[in-house]
């Protein structure tokens, strides 16, 4: 067994350190046992940097050398992942892979002297050298809100939606809202006031109907689901009172015109007579509490008297 890792540090991180064994030389899946039993795992190589330094440091072994790749269901499927290489991302020789049945593993000739470092698909028993990595990525390497992704000398917290940072450690913040006039509102913060995934719901007072989204959630880019809602008023429906030029009305108005809690008292002049209520109010719903009275004349019944004069002898 050799092992040899970069020296380098990036962002203070430990650099991923590599293991390889040319003798004996082992089959597939005894090469990967191999590699988890005292390492992490076989490598399955990422990218043309992890390829190029794998070509200049790995010595030449005659029967090469396994990576962590192998065919799954008729894919290219990562050990590292469990998912399909991206077909950008394979590096076949000229001709590979090929069709040859049961050729379901993958080696890289390393320093040869056609194709090298390209893979070859090749069958799982041939016994060939072992390539294997210690992960950079420890438990701590990233906070809960990450997946920790292996990279050469170092790795990265790719972060899940909602959370930013070298650790993936700080939630995304969404802008304050003012408090809704005549209203309020009652908050569920999980990662801080106004974070990703905070929880706003709104109430308005009574007499005031809520205009727009009764819920505002802080999303993962930073943007509230939904405008922030008002209290609007409710409104009753305006009264113009033109029964008889023997009425009045008189009103009064402590929010709007003809809103809730708008009161209007009626009265009739001398002779006439008020059917209904003389006073009605706005009321929560946007209602009046009764219908407009009527100014009616009063009935005057009149009586006629007469005389009569008898004349006795």
């Amino acid at each position: 067994c050799n092992a040899f890792y970069l020296s380098s540090r990036k962002g203070g991180v430990q650099a991923w350190t590599y293991n390889y064994s040319t003798g004996p030389n082992q089959n597939w899946y005894e090469a990967r046992k191999w590699c988890q039993k005292f390492f992490t795992d076989m490598v399955a190589i990422q990218n043309q940097e992890e390829t190029n330094f794998f070509n200049d440091l790995l010595p030449f072994n005659p029967k090469y050398y396994w990576i962590g790749i192998h065919r799954v269901a008729g894919l290219w499927t990562s050990v590292n992942t469990s998912q399909n290489v991206p077909e950008e991302a394979q590096n076949w020789a000229s001709a590979e892979p090929d069709t040859i049945p049961r050729q379901d593993c993958v080696e890289i000739y390393i320093k040869r002297a056609r194709d090298t470092a390209k893979w070859n698909n090749e069958n799982c028993n041939k016994l060939k050298g072992a390539v294997c990595y210690t992960a950079s990525c420890k438990h701590e390497s990233c906070s809960a809100h990450a997946d920790c992704v292996e990279s050469i000398g170092s790795h990265i917290c790719k972060c899940h939606p909602g959370f930013r940072g070298l650790r993936c450690e700080e939630a995304i913040t969404c802008k304050p809202f003012p408090h809704p006039d005549q209203g309020s509102h009652r908050c569920s913060n999980p990662y801080g006031s106004n974070h990703f995934n905070s929880s706003c719901h709104f109430l308005c007072e009574v007499g005031f109907r809520l205009i727009g989204a009764p819920q505002l959630i802080c999303q993962a880019n930073g943007l509230w689901n939904h405008p922030v809602p008002l209290c609007q008023v409710a409104q009753c429906p305006n009264l113009k009172y033109t029964n008889f030029s023997a009425s009045s009305m008189n009103c009064s108005h402590p929010i709007a015109a003809f809103s809730y809690n708008s009161t209007c008292e009626f009265s009739c002049d001398e002779g006439y007579e008020l059917i209904g209520q003389n006073q009605i109010i706005c009321d929560r719903t946007g209602q009046w509490t009764a219908t407009v009275p009527v100014c009616t004349g009063k009935l005057v019944i009149a009586f006629e008297f007469k005389s009569f004069c008898m004349v006795v002898n």
